[in-house]
């Protein structure tokens, strides 16, 4: 008798553990990152609009400026899909957003040249490719959107392939996928982590620089580059001062 209980408690046991475990984690499409939205052209500031994105980025080592605090940035666009909670002033279903998950991996480790290779192999198990950054922020439930400006790619990891050389300005000899995971918890206080969202990222060294000149300009720039971070997407014009590139270049007074 003693022994059928035993086997029974350990049939429900059995039946019911893959359903808690099932519940403790991520939902797909509760919430998740729709795409990587484009920058004001005038300022750093990403509003939400849909249907302007990017599906691939381009970061330009040989620009990348250590004030910045980043090498490259991305600009998520995420979404709030749990259902509507309530119709009074509150919202259990909001989320609270804490910041990002973001991996940085080769997209064809084994085509790497040595000295690249190199730099992702001492960079392995190290923040330079898995690290967490914090944002904040609210997300309204049911279909509610935000924007946020994430640092994605370390200063250190953009130096450390610059120095290591193989980067040309041609066709570029390294894209690395940047996945990203938004977290936070709700108003009911349920952890919630974005479904991954992978984004492609060339690296090149150069790519990105328009033309050329010594500083100052004696007129305004053409191409001012990407409003938050000119080593990234946007053609940038840049001067020279004592070798050192500074994009986008300064402008003479009148």
């Amino acid at each position: 008798m003693i022994d059928r209980l035993i086997r029974s408690a350990f049939v429900v046991l059995a039946a019911t553990l893959p359903l808690t475990v099932a519940a403790c984690g991520r939902v797909p499409g509760q919430f998740e990152i729709l795409n990587d939205q484009v920058p004001s052209t005038t300022m750093c500031a990403v509003p939400i609009n849909v249907a302007v994105y990017q599906g691939k980025g381009t970061l330009d080592v040989s620009i990348v400026r250590s004030d910045l605090g980043s090498a490259y940035f991305f600009f998520p666009l995420m979404q709030n899909n749990l259902p509507r909670g309530s119709t009074g002033t509150i919202d259990p279903n909001q989320i609270e957003l804490s910041g990002f998950d973001i991996d940085i991996t080769p997209q064809d480790p084994a085509g790497l040249a040595a000295p690249i290779a190199a730099v992702f192999q001492a960079a392995a198990g190290t923040p330079l490719v898995h690290h967490q950054t914090s944002w904040s922020g609210t997300i309204a439930s049911g279909g509610g959107q935000l924007t946020a400006i994430v640092p994605a790619f370390p200063l250190a990891l953009a130096q450390n392939l610059a120095a290591a050389g193989g980067l040309g300005a041609g066709a570029a000899a390294l894209t690395v996928n940047l996945r990203v995971q938004a977290r936070g918890m709700t108003t009911n206080g349920t952890d919630m982590q974005s479904d991954p969202f992978d984004f492609p990222v060339d690296i090149c060294s150069g790519c990105l620089v328009a033309s050329t000149g010594p500083c100052p300009f004696m007129t305004a720039a053409a191409n001012l580059g990407n409003s938050c971070n000119p080593a990234q997407d946007q053609p940038v014009d840049c001067c020279t001062d004592n070798g050192a590139l500074v994009c986008p270049p300064t402008v003479a007074t009148q």
